[in-house]
């Protein structure tokens, strides 16, 4: 149990889930070992089978996959019906995160819609049940034309549901500008194999990108078609931020693979350039220092190359964020002076500036982004830093440079290893950023346009300074990332 958060877990989780509204409990080898007040309500003796005897057949089965799933994922979600007694059933969305070092689950049920109460000779009401389904449900006659469309639409696409009933279902999609899909195609597939799907992106007017599952099939008992439509930001979001974990993997055996290699010829080549120093000509020195040089450029690159394998353990301790970045900050400023730059750290509040983390590793991802921020602005101007508190209990930390900006494109490639715009980049440097961050339980978002500048908000959790111990040994793999998010103005 310790081990799921160093020796905190059991204040950590007070402090994160005790006066949560959803009941929140960790599930280790099919027993409760922690859960929340709002937990207690259907495990009172910590007993996960009081839980799922509340489940009907259906339920069960989506529970055990629920639980593989999470085995295999790491994070899962599903939505089962729970029955506190014969008259009255509960519909639950479950996420749950699964830490394979532990083998403990932290699991979340969130109830998403009201008791459905039923008399002896009563039928739920499906037409209630439709309309405020979790998910866009869209019914259509086989001639094509919209019967009939539940709340969810009205919030996925911005109108009243009513505005579509009577249209052809074909206008769904050109409320979808900005995809390049062939709906076309989507419509053959319906009309030959009698169901279609696919994903298709939409811009939301806050300019996020949101990606919906179109999922179209046709019901031969009420001979109409029924396209429900999920929201599958979140699983996509994952899925890529599974991927750039990967690449990270693979890029740290590569490096512990061939560090030995490299380093041996590399010391070799130093040590005997030092040696030809003494005796060769004046100008034979100038191209030994140039040598010299491109060596030690090689030597740099392979140590941030190294920076990205296999994560040690960090010493982390309760920090100052203020101080940290003020730090950061007089460290940078004559390399901002020398470059016609200005770097302004606007003040912060007490409440937003306790972080418990590695204050080095930290350090270096603020420098690496000022840097960044300083080398786009080859003309000066103004680097703004600030730091506030954000309504779910973290801290924000953005730095706003006027440089050339960058193109969507650009923007979702930047965590990448190796992907650099600069002519003498390495591009490990916002690899590395991102995976200190990640490893600090927090995220980053950024947000730029082409000749506009960038912004990169850095995200940590907020810890009280006084609630922290003064310094302890952390394994970074146990703490997960909030989110990932890259978007554009």
């Amino acid at each position: 149990m310790n081990d799921l958060i160093g020796d905190k877990v059991t204040e950590i989780f007070d402090f994160l889930f005790w006066d949560d509204e959803d009941s929140v409990f960790i599930l280790d080898n099919k027993e409760i070992i922690k859960m929340n007040p709002m937990a207690r309500e259907f495990c009172l003796h910590r007993d996960i089978d009081e839980l799922t005897n509340k489940m009907d057949k259906p339920s069960k089965e989506i529970w055990e996959k629920f639980l593989q799933d999470m085995n295999v994922c790491s994070l899962a979600t599903c939505q089962v019906t729970i029955s506190e007694s014969n008259e009255s059933k509960m519909v639950f969305n479950i996420e749950g995160c699964y830490n394979h070092s532990t083998t403990q689950h932290i699991i979340r049920l969130k109830q998403v819609q009201a008791p459905l109460e039923l008399g002896s000779n009563e039928q739920p009401n499906y037409e209630t049940i439709f309309k405020y389904a979790p998910h866009g449900l869209i019914l259509t006659s086989t001639s094509g034309n919209i019967l009939e469309a539940n709340q969810m639409i009205e919030t996925i696409f911005g109108i009243p549901a009513s505005e579509l009933i009577g249209e052809n279902a074909k206008l769904i999609y050109q409320l979808l500008p900005d995809s390049q899909y062939d709906f076309n195609q989507f419509f053959k597939e319906l009309l030959s194999r009698g169901s279609a799907k696919v994903i298709i992106p939409k811009v939301d007017a806050d300019g996020a990108v949101r990606f919906y599952q179109f999922n179209s099939s046709l019901n031969k008992s009420v001979d109409m078609y029924v396209t429900i439509i999920r929201d599958e930001t979140e699983k996509i979001q994952l899925k890529k931020q599974v991927e750039h974990s990967g690449s990270l993997s693979t890029l740290g055996q590569l490096a512990a693979s061939i560090a030995h290699e490299i380093r041996n010829p590399l010391t070799s080549l130093k040590g005997f350039t030092q040696l030809l120093t003494h005796q060769v000509s004046k100008e034979g020195s100038k191209y030994l220092e140039i040598i010299n040089s491109e060596l030690n450029r090689m030597e740099s690159i392979l140590n941030e190359f190294l920076v990205l394998s296999k994560p040690a353990e960090r010493s982390f301790q309760s920090i100052s964020l203020s101080s940290l970045l003020s730090q950061v900050v007089d460290f940078m400023y004559p390399q901002g002076i020398l470059q016609n730059i200005e770097l302004d750290f606007v003040s912060w509040d007490r409440e937003s500036d306790g972080i418990f983390g590695d204050a080095y590793e930290l350090k270096k991802v603020f420098m690496n982004i000022l840097k960044n921020a300083t080398e786009v602005m080859p003309h000066g101007g103004k680097v703004l830093i600030t730091q506030s508190q954000t309504d779910d209990k973290q801290v924000r930390v953005s730095i706003v440079d006027q440089g050339v900006g960058m193109t969507s494109d650009q923007m979702h490639k930047i965590f990448l290893p190796f992907y650099t715009s600069k002519e003498q980049g390495t591009g490990l440097g916002l690899s590395h950023a991102f995976q200190t961050i990640e490893e600090h339980g927090g995220s980053i978002e950024v947000e730029s346009e082409p000749s506009q500048g960038t912004t990169f908000h850095i995200l940590l959790p907020i810890y009280h300074l006084d609630a922290m111990d003064e310094k302890t040994t952390h394994n970074p793999i146990h703490i997960k990332p909030i989110r990932e998010v890259v978007s554009s103005k």
